[in-house]
Parts: structure tokens; sequence; C-alpha cells
């Protein structure tokens, strides 16, 4: 007997909403079990328990990459297209009942100085990831800055519970930029097709690839870009772009690792 997931850990509200939303998705689509999921999806049984349950949100994309499993295109575009809008948009509330907290607990809008101290330097706590804003793009290669940094959706580390280092945060904005280019491979398709002489568990990898944790060498670290890259291969005319951009990030790995505190 399949074992059920469980009531959302969150009190009721957009937050609830949210899980009960996800926990409906996996229902309508045949209520598959968390082993299931996990062994077709690459994903964790613990990634998709805390989707569908929480207490914590997971993450925008993580949210889109979840749905868009569940409603594969071939079953039909436009609902795959109206379940990730429905999803996103109640992620969307969540989130921001999680900032800012529930209306009933707002008595006025919150003042410029205060989205500032939720989102700037001056917040005494930090954000869950999937509070974090929207990163902007910038170019190739550029430095991270301190305010950069304590905008991107990999400055907190929940693993290690702490800040990332400015360099950290580098590393993993360019892997993760990497990654999407590559078509977001599932982290099972990725762990199978890494040579013996240099093999990586989902789970280390999914810690590279959520900003929780760095490769312990560059050459494990640039088998799986080559891996991630077969995934969605490149052109031959961009092939010399593609090994510069592996390039910076086998830089920035060692530059994250330099950073921190001998």
């Amino acid at each position: 007997m399949k074992r059920r997931i469980g009531e959302p850990q969150v009190p009721k509200g957009p937050q609830y909403a949210f899980f009960e939303l996800m926990q409906r998705h996996v229902l309508n689509r045949g209520d598959r079990s968390l082993a299931a999921l996990s062994k077709e999806s690459g994903w964790s049984r613990q990634t998709w328990h805390k989707a569908l349950r929480g207490p914590d949100l997971p993450n925008r994309d993580l949210v889109k990459a979840l749905v868009e499993h569940l409603f594969p295109e071939q079953d039909g575009a436009e609902i795959r297209r109206r379940m990730v809008e429905e999803t996103l948009a109640a992620w969307t509330a969540a989130v921001a009942e999680r900032t800012f907290g529930s209306r009933a607990d707002q008595s006025q809008t919150p003042s410029d100085t205060n989205v500032a101290k939720l989102f700037g330097a001056e917040r005494t706590k930090p954000l869950d990831r999937a509070n974090a804003p929207e990163r902007q793009d910038r170019p190739t290669g550029a430095a991270v800055d301190s305010r950069e940094a304590a905008e991107s959706l990999f400055r907190w580390n929940h693993r290690k519970q702490r800040y990332n280092l400015p360099e950290e945060v580098r590393f993993y904005e360019l892997l993760h930029s990497y990654y999407a280019s590559a078509g977001r491979p599932p982290v099972r398709w990725i762990t199978e097709r890494m040579p013996k002489e240099s093999p990586v568990t989902r789970s280390t990898l999914s810690e590279w690839l959520n900003g929780s944790g760095l490769p312990s060498y560059s050459e494990r670290l640039r088998k799986a870009l080559e891996v991630m890259r077969q995934y969605r291969p490149v052109t031959v005319d961009a092939l010399e772009a593609d090994a510069a951009e592996q390039d910076r990030i086998g830089e920035a790995l060692t530059d994250a690792w330099g950073a921190r505190p001998r």
C-alpha cells in the first residue's frame, strides 16, 4: 500500500495552498509513490517530499522542473503550460507570504526601507533560497561583488547553515547557467553516464547544483560538464565557446576553494 505524503507542514494560507496544489498534481498524474517519482525523474525522494509537503519552499526553477516532469509535453503542451503557470503563481503567493507575512499580519504596505532590509545587506537572518529575488544576468566571467552575491539564489548555504562566499556564489552561478544551457538533464541521467574513473553520486551532484557543496577537484567537475553537454550538444561553431565556458567554471572553482579560510 502506498504511504501517504501527509498534510503540508505549514499553517493554512498561500504556502499551504501551494503544497496542496503540488500534491494534487501528483494525485492527478497517477498518484505515484515518492520512490517511483525519484526513480523516473532523477530527483531524490527527499527532494520530492520537501517539494510536496514543506515546510521550506523549493526554489522556482525546481518547482517548474518538477511540474514539467509530472506533465510531459507529449501529453499536451497546452496543459503543461497551464499547469506550470498555475503552480508558479501559487509559488509566488507562497513566497510573498513567507517573506512579508500573511495579509492579516500586515497593517500597512511595507515601506521601501523595510523591503531593503528584507532583501539587502541589513537583514538579520537569511531568507530561504526560494524567497531570494530573481537574479539578473551578467556578462559571463564577470566578478561578483558583495551586493550581487547577497541577491543571488545561491547566497545562503542550507547544508552548512552559513552564507556562501562571493567566490563560491560566482562558481554556483556559472555552473547553474551552464546546466541550464545544457537543457537541465536529470541528475540520475548525468551520474549514470559519468566515467568509472570519475564517479559522482546523485546527492553530491545535487549539492553542486543547489549551491551547498563544492567539487573536490576540477577533473571530476570537467567530466560532469562534458556529460551535461551530451544532453543538449552544441554546434561545431560553438565548441570553442563551450570549452571556454568550462574553463571559466573551473577557474571559478579554484577561486572558491582559495577564498575559504585556511
